[in-house]
């Protein structure tokens, strides 16, 4: 079996496996997926109250992760000049938007010290790259 097919394998283990990384904190009140191998709630399992263990940690590296991503693109772009990574960096906010917009109809609106810098970034970016991408594709 060559690296492609494997790579295909992999990328249908993801597509079908990952979203429940994603559903399971969306209809659940207390758990994640974690709830087939762990008894606490979701808060538990994070640490993310009191945060004695790895919540301080996890709640810095998930935001970097997430806002990292972008800065890899930006910079892909300006290296390579391939309009692939401005479709990427379009994607990519779309799924933010889309995701942030499942949460708040699941969970509910707080608006607070972190949603007045996340929310517009989260609102404003896909429509800024959808312009970019459209004007890209007029291009070739």
């Amino acid at each position: 079996m060559n690296a492609v097919k494997i790579f295909k394998i992999f990328s249908y283990l993801n597509v079908f496996l990952l979203p429940t990384w994603i559903i399971t904190p969306l209809l659940a009140t207390e758990t994640t997926i974690f709830f087939l191998i762990y008894e606490g709630n979701y808060s538990d399992l994070f640490d993310l109250t009191p945060g004695n263990r790895n919540g301080q940690s996890i709640l810095i590296f998930y935001p970097m992760v997430l806002y990292s991503m972008p800065i890899y693109f930006h910079f892909q772009y300006l290296r390579s000049n391939n309009k692939l990574y401005v479709s990427m960096l379009f994607h990519f906010w779309v799924i933010i938007l889309a995701l942030r917009i499942l949460s708040i109809i699941s969970k509910g609106f707080v608006w607070d010290f972190y949603m007045q810098f996340a929310l517009p970034v989260e609102i404003i970016f896909p429509f800024i790259l959808l312009y970019f991408k459209r004007e890209f594709s007029k291009v070739d």
